[in-house]
């Protein structure tokens, strides 16, 4: 399974204020603060699903808002 990332160039792109992990239809698959975890939640979200949406990341945020977008995954 080949992932592709796109980053987002005028983000920081910085795991310190936290992240939230989302598909495509808005799906929440978790939060973190750890760029590690959110590795783990990615793959398995894709190795998971039959027809895997892409995924975004965004970066810091209010509650209940997502924040800056920082990148998307899709599987290639």
């Amino acid at each position: 399974m080949e992932i592709k990332k796109i980053k987002n160039p005028s983000c920081s792109c910085d795991f310190a204020h936290g992240v939230t992990i989302k598909t495509e239809s808005g799906r929440l698959l978790g939060a973190t603060c750890d760029p590690e975890e959110a590795e783990r939640i990615i793959r398995k979200y894709f190795k998971s699903e039959f027809f895997p949406e892409p995924v975004h990341v965004f970066f810091g945020g209010e509650i209940g808002k997502n924040g800056t977008w920082g990148y998307t995954f899709s599987i290639v």
